[in-house]
This record gives structure tokens, sequence and C-alpha cells, in this order.
């Protein structure tokens, strides 16, 4: 179940803010990455050298694959070797699918890196900052991984500051750890058997710069030459493509050393911030509280308290579904769903749904287990007793550009789902037009005339509306 760190370690959340510390939910991924740019230059004590070390892991690592003949002896095997990293268990951002682990960097994928790796030294570029670019290039490797790469070879600088904080707020729940040699006093993770490791707020983004050309932008708009030099070398491309593919962009940059110098000299002038925790624009924790109050400003009373069949846990359910969306169109929930006059990203909502049912069930003692799939996607309701009773909520926005092709293919699993699972579409408007609600819902038609059993469609009116006295002074004229 998701948690808040601040209420697990049971500390205020003033406290972490203080201590430079993320309040994260834990169990539920956040879209946040270390990003080694922003390590480099952090003035917290714990991680004053941890620049030196990403460049001493990858300068060895360079030496290395310089020093391999072929394919295969042992500076190849060593070098590949160092590509290869475990996931970090434990980490408070909780990025990995249904847990807070990272994702690994498996032989597969570390094969790959390390081909690209003796491309590009082969051209002559021996920057180790080279390393925290390969997103560029490699499908599979991205934010995710670069952030768990970078946390895995400075996880002892990690383990240093969360022993650090942990002592600071008088943290009770600790246990001894050894990592490298060395001894630490860290919080044990609410799952057991590993440390909850703590992350400074000051190091992390949303989006870590220069893993995909979307980003460029904001990279190079530091520099004019810079800027200019890169136009040159991409603009052709970006008129021709909407957006790049991996593929694109590997045949682009490697095409010649000049280009990966201006790549890298545009990489390393960036002066980025970190994400904006103050007024957190996308809603990366907000949802959680959010879901939490205004489920609590509008309690409604949940009759079943054991759920024991289908029906009694789709009834449950319904009733959550129909006062979030009440909360929604009547209580001012909608006002949430937006960011700078823009809807905010699906996850949000998703996620919201997920604290607000949370919420009501706490309340209502009712015996469902609730987890959100891996932070956005459909929100799981089922019984405690196993997976004989289960209901999934799949939350799509109006804007979603496959709203009807998401609610097709939900067709084959629905048919061939047992009497005891069921999936509810639920739909919040947040564009102007219905055009594609009502083409979702005349498709709905068609199909259940032939005969087809499909999802329920849940559709919840998430636009904003003029305020109260404006809506008088238009009734007045």
């Amino acid at each position: 179940m998701a948690q808040e760190l601040s209420s697990y370690l049971g500390v205020a959340p003033e406290a972490l803010k203080k201590l430079n510390v993320l309040d994260a939910i834990i169990g539920v991924d956040a879209n946040f990455f270390i990003d080694p740019h922003l390590l480099k230059r952090s003035k917290i004590p714990e991680f004053k050298n941890s620049g030196k070390k990403l460049e001493q892991y990858f300068g060895e690592l360079i030496t290395i694959i310089q020093a391999s003949v072929s394919m295969g002896d042992i500076a190849w095997r060593k070098a590949r070797a160092r590509l290869i990293f475990k996931e970090v268990r434990g980490a408070s951002i909780g990025y990995g699918v249904h847990s807070s682990d990272g994702n690994a960097i498996g032989p597969k994928l570390g094969l790959r890196l390390l081909k690209t790796a003796q491309e590009i030294i082969a051209m002559g570029i021996k920057d180790p900052a080279i390393f925290e670019l390969l997103g560029l290039f490699e499908d599979g490797f991205g934010a995710d991984r670069l952030s768990d790469m970078t946390m895995r070879i400075l996880l002892d600088d990690f383990y240093s500051f969360t022993e650090r904080v942990a002592k600071s707020l008088g943290v009770k729940n600790v246990s001894k750890f050894t990592l490298r040699g060395r001894e630490f006093i860290l919080p044990i993770h609410p799952n057991g058997g590993k440390p909850l490791v703590l992350i400074p707020m000051s190091v992390l983004r949303d989006l870590p710069i220069a893993l995909s050309y979307d980003d460029i932008g904001h990279v190079v708009g530091v520099n004019q030459e810079l800027r200019e030099r890169v136009n040159q070398l991409i603009g052709k491309t970006w008129t021709k493509k909407t957006k790049l593919k991996k593929r694109d962009i590997r045949s682009l940059v490697l095409r010649s050393p000049k280009n990966l110098e201006y790549l890298l000299q545009t990489y390393k002038s960036d002066t980025g911030t970190s994400y904006d925790f103050e007024n957190d624009p996308e809603g990366e924790l907000v949802w959680y509280s959010l879901g939490q109050k205004y489920a609590k400003q509008n309690l409604i009373k949940l009759p079943i308290k054991q759920p024991k069949d289908l029906r009694e846990v789709e009834d449950t359910v319904r009733q959550i579904i129909l006062q979030f969306q009440k909360n929604i169109e009547v209580n001012g929930l909608n006002e949430h769903l937006y960011a700078n006059g823009k809807p905010r990203h699906e996850r949000f909502s998703q996620r919201l749904f997920y604290s607000t049912g949370d919420t009501y069930c706490k309340a209502n003692n009712v015996d469902l287990n609730r987890e959100p799939n891996a932070g956005s996607g459909p929100v799981d309701f089922k019984t405690s007793r196993g997976y004989h009773a289960r209901v999934l909520v799949e939350i799509k926005l109006s804007s979603h550009p496959r709203l009807i092709d998401g609610y097709v293919e939900q067709l084959p699993a629905y048919a061939k789902s047992e009497s005891t699972e069921k999936t509810v579409y639920l739909v919040i408007r947040v564009t102007r037009s219905d055009a594609k609600i009502r083409a979702l819902m005349k498709k709905r038609d068609e199909l259940v005339a032939k005969g087809v059993h499909c999802p329920e469609i849940f559709v919840i009116d998430g636009l904003l509306k003029p305020s109260a006295s404006k809506r008088r002074k238009a009734a007045r004229v």
C-alpha cells in the first residue's frame, strides 16, 4: 500500500523538507530521476566528491575498453561487467514497477551499451560524460536506468546521506547494513529486509536532460553558439519528422566526431535546475494529499465491509467512482486536473483516483486491497483473500490520442476473463470537444449490438467551469 515517507518515518513533512529530503510516496512510481549534472554541482556534504567518482568510474571504463583487442578477451569481459548494474533496492523515489526498486541493467542491455561505447571511443571521443548520454542512442536505456546506474555507482554516498538524515530526525526503525565493507545505520524499508534510501530533492529532475531530442531545446538554450551548431546538426531532420527515433539519433550523431563533440559541449554547458517541488507543476506528489483531502471532506458510507464476490466488489468500486465524479464535477477537484491552463499528465488523474479510493476504503474499514499498477494505468481493487474478486479501473483523459483503441484492446482480455474479474473504462473529459467521447460511446454501442461483452464506461466532466459570480453575471446579461 502507498504511504508518504514522512508518515512512515513518523516525522513532520516540514522536517524532511528542511533537510532537503524528498517526501516520496513509498510504493508508487514517481517520475523523478537522479541527474548526474545536479549531483556534480551538489553542495550536500555526502556528495561533494560524487562528480569525481562518476568521472573516475567511466574514465577507468574507457581505459579498459581501449585495452580490449577482441570481443571476449579479458578487458572486454571486464568492461562488460562494469556496464551491468543490479537494481537499487529500497530507493524512496520509487520508479520500479510495483515497488520502490529501480530497473536493472542486465547483460543484454549492458552488451549494447558496450558496443556503442566502443564505437564512440573508436572515433576518438574519450570524455567520461559520454556515458551519461547513452540514453540518446539505446532503446531500453532511459531516464530510470541512467538514474539507477548513477545511484548504484554512488550508493555509498546515498547511504551516508540517509544515515545522517535518519540520525538527525531520530528515526527509530533502523538497522545495520553493510556496503563495500562499510557499515551503515539506515531506516528499514516498509517491505522489510532492505534499507530505505533517502533522496535529496536538489538532485532530482522530472525529466533528465539529454535523453531525447525533445529536451535538447532546453539544454542548448544556455548558449547561443552551441544552439546554432546543434540546430545545424539536427535542424533538417527535425523538419522532416515530428519525432526522432533513437536509431535516427544514433545515425545522426555518430556520423562524425564533431557531431559528438558538439553534443558533449551542449550537454556539459547546461546549468539546469532540480524539479520545482514547491509548486509541483506535474502533480508528482500532490495527488496523494489532494485525493485524501477531497475524500475526507466528502465522505461516503460503504456498507459492504468485506466484499465476498465480484458483484459486491463492483458495487463498492461503483460507489467510489460516482463520488469521485461528484468531487470533480461539483466539489471543485476538477481545478487540480490542470496546471498553467493545460491538463496535467494522465497519470495524475490515475493516481488521484487511486488516492481517493484508498481513502474511502480506509475510512469505511472496507476489506479491499487497492494498488495502482506501477503508479499509472489501471487501479486494481481486489479482495484481500486473493484474486477471486477483482475490478480494474482504467482511467483515461479525453485528450488521449488512442482513447477508442485503448478500449477496444481491452475486449479480448475482458472476454477471456473469469467471472470474478472486470474492467471499468473511466474517461475524464478535459477537452472542449466531446467528439472522441461520442465516438467511443458509438463504438461501444456497435459492439454491444453485435453481442460483444464490453467493459462498462463512465464519463466524468473535468472541464473548468466559470466561477459562480461569473455565471450569475452571464445569467443577468
